[in-house]
């Protein structure tokens, strides 16, 4: 996926061009900025927007952070998301290629807080799982370590957000906070996000202050913070660079964007489609084989791009279908972890074996 595909599925998603949206978000293209010369997903169009004062990776007290969203899963193996790979394996990417550490936030604790209706037990059996996927997906990646994984349902992590979140809740704009995820105002209107959601928007902020990844991972120094997140979570990063520099931090906190996950038809996120306009990683190959037919070149060119292997098309399984070859591939580390779970989680990080909210476009 090149550029212009990159803005083929922008278009589609937001109905504005790759070039509004980064004007809107204070970004630009990887294409000017010879920081990332040379890495793959950049070169295909997947890594595609920095923020303007964006470095190369030097080493030293940095680390790339991430952190895939759990969008509707309920807990359930069976609702996890095609996206939910698409975003967590950027930041391995981009780790593995830059050789620092890879710390990935698990944000179960997050999902609690806004599903309360699902018993805490099985939230955190369903995070025992989704750890084991995550380790999967790195360890498939050539010439990569195992990322950091912080579950974010242990007491110790939770404690520690939710302190941070004290500290900085004053600093942002409620309107602000409000608005962290609504890029192209909805037509029909918005409805103001609840008050657990809201807090759920504190905590992924805070998860990108350089200060807080230091204090959840001991023994590492952190004193910058590179986000590979979609573009969607750029308000988020901006509200997190903002309050840092709030409290006097000289610490840096950058954003390396890759495009969202469209829906099957291309015409929004993944993030916010219906069922039958999701890929579910363990959808069955009856109900792949109809989504793929309704599915634009554009939208196939985006997900054979996302995985690693589809770059390098000698190392994808030689069916005649690249694509099929992603979703089978993703559908084999997603089926290896549906056994049972080992007991509760860990209050701290785990390395190895291992945010999208509701919103409107």
């Amino acid at each position: 996926m090149d550029g212009r595909m990159a803005d083929r599925v922008l278009r589609g998603m937001y109905r504005r061009s790759g070039a509004w949206l980064l004007d809107r978000l204070g970004l630009v293209s990887t294409a000017t900025n010879r920081g990332l010369s040379g890495y793959g997903p950049a070169n295909a169009g997947m890594a595609f927007a920095v923020n303007p004062q964006f470095e190369p990776l030097l080493g030293g007290p940095s680390v790339v952070v991430g952190g895939a969203c759990l969008t509707n899963c309920d807990a359930q193996l069976e609702r996890v998301r095609a996206e939910f790979i698409a975003d967590t394996l950027q930041p391995l990417l981009l780790a593995a290629w830059a050789r620092v550490p890879c710390v990935l936030f698990l944000p179960v604790g997050e999902e609690i807080i806004v599903n309360s209706s699902i018993s805490l037990d099985r939230w955190r059996r369903f995070g025992d799982q989704l750890e084991a996927f995550v380790n999967n997906i790195a360890a498939s990646i050539q010439d990569g370590s195992p990322p950091i994984l912080i579950r974010t349902d242990g007491d110790a992590v939770s404690a520690t957000l939710d302190t941070a979140v004290n500290k900085i809740s004053g600093l942002i704009a409620p309107k602000d906070l409000e608005e962290l995820y609504t890029i192209r105002p909805s037509p029909s209107g918005q409805t103001s996000p609840s008050t657990a959601r809201l807090r759920q928007y504190q905590r992924s902020i805070v998860t990108y202050v350089p200060s807080v990844v230091a204090e959840l991972v001991d023994g590492l120094d952190v004193r910058r913070v590179v986000v590979a997140e979609n573009l969607h979570q750029a308000k988020a990063i901006n509200a997190a660079r903002a309050v840092s520099a709030a409290t006097g931090s000289q610490d840096q906190i950058d954003h390396v964007a890759h495009v969202p996950s469209p829906s099957v038809t291309g015409t929004g996120r993944m993030a916010r489609a219906e069922d039958r306009s999701t890929l579910f990683c363990l959808d069955s190959a009856e109900v792949r084989a109809e989504k793929l037919q309704r599915m634009p070149p554009v939208v196939r060119q985006f997900w054979e791009s996302s995985w690693h292997h589809a770059l390098h098309p000698a190392s994808t399984a030689g069916d005649g279908d690249r694509l099929n070859a992603v979703f089978d591939e993703w559908h084999q580390l997603l089926a290896q972890v549906a056994g049972p779970p080992r007991p509760g989680p860990s209050s701290h990080p785990t390395a190895p074996p291992s945010k999208e909210p509701l919103d409107e476009q």
